[in-house]
Order: C-alpha cells, then sequence, then structure tokens
C-alpha cells in the first residue's frame, strides 16, 4: 500500500499532466485560430462572436465551419482528458483522506 507521501507525489504528478495538457490545447488551439484567421476576418473581432456568427449559419465558408470544428473537437477531446486525470487525482485523494 502506497504512503500518503507516494499518493501526493501521484496527485502532483497527475496535476502536472493537466497543466501539461492545458498547454498542449493552447499550442494547437492557437495554431488552428492563425489557420482559421486566413478564411475567417470575424476571428479578430473574438472566439466568442465568430462561434455565434458561425452557429447562426449566417454566410461562412464551409472552409471555415470545418476548422470551426476542428476548434471543437480539439477542445472536447482535452476536456475529456483532463477529466479523466480530475478522476484519478479524486480517488487517490479520497485514499489519502482514508488514511
Amino acid at each position: 500500500m502506497p504512503t500518503k507521501e507516494e499518493i501526493e507525489s501521484q496527485i502532483m504528478d497527475l496535476w502536472d499532466e493537466i497543466f501539461d495538457l492545458d498547454d498542449k490545447s493552447q499550442e494547437e488551439l492557437e495554431a488552428k485560430y492563425a489557420e482559421w484567421r486566413e478564411v475567417e476576418p470575424r476571428l479578430d473581432e473574438g472566439v466568442d462572436e465568430l462561434v455565434i456568427h458561425i452557429e447562426s449559419m449566417k454566410g461562412i465558408s464551409d472552409q471555415s465551419l470545418i476548422i470551426y470544428k476542428e476548434v471543437k473537437e480539439i477542445k472536447v477531446r482535452y476536456k475529456q482528458q483532463k477529466d479523466e486525470i480530475q478522476a484519478k487525482i479524486d480517488a487517490l485523494n479520497k485514499a489519502k483522506e482514508k488514511m
């Protein structure tokens, strides 16, 4: 059975994984936003405004819609990975409390 210190170390490692995922997600999104800016000048107004524009489906290009879907997929993928790690952290915290 792991010691309390070992559990705390595992938790810290998992938090490091979450921070790494945040960095990777941001890098992927920034690259995708740069690509998106080339086809969608309204992106300079802000991502949220553009998303509202896209979801209303008013005069957007097919390429812009594809990039929008890719951005959503990136966000969902990283959220799922972070949620899985957070579940492990929660389980380790519960185990630590029982000690």
